[in-house]
């Protein structure tokens, strides 16, 4: 698989922009850590496909269903279990971690059509005795014309390690 940052697959773009935009635009990224501009145009770039394809509810996504919860309130294990059974979406794992004596939170990974992943989320939240619970949608980099997993045609590698 090639990187998409190889100088090979770069373009060099123009843009225009107000004069305003730019220097609020420069003091950002100073603040965020950025060094040049263009890392940061790609960050925004990336992040304005991963927003875009999260509000199509039709796209397929990565991501991650944080929730916090209060451990002992009663049948919330139960509702938990039955709505990611029911789900139609894919949970790949999750991680559970003690916060303290009362609450509890867990970490699922998860991929889907966006519309689905949503009201996961969504069904998740209106349980009684979650106290937060959030979806991080990720950004997944298009294949490359030619790559494996492409819309080309090419074959797709295969898929060695097992998901339990």
């Amino acid at each position: 698989m090639s990187d998409m940052y190889e100088e090979k697959n770069m373009e060099r773009i123009s843009i225009t922009v107000p004069q305003q935009f730019l220097e609020e635009f420069d003091r950002s990224r100073i603040e965020f850590g950025y060094s040049k501009r263009s890392e940061a145009i790609r960050d925004a770039m990336r992040n304005l496909f991963k927003n875009e394809a999260s509000a199509r509810s039709d796209a397929e996504v990565n991501g991650f269903v944080i929730i916090a919860y209060n451990h002992h309130q009663r049948g919330l294990l139960d509702e938990l279990t039955e709505i990611e059974h029911q789900s139609h979406i894919q949970i790949f794992s999750s991680m559970h971690i003690h916060v303290s004596e009362h609450n509890c939170s867990e970490v699922m990974a998860v991929k889907g059509k966006a519309g689905a992943v949503h009201e996961f989320k969504k069904r998740i939240q209106t349980i009684k005795g979650i106290l937060f619970c959030e979806l991080v949608v990720l950004y997944t980099f298009p294949a490359t014309p030619g790559e494996p997993g492409s819309k080309d045609g090419s074959p797709q590698p295969p898929h060695l390690h097992p998901h339990g």
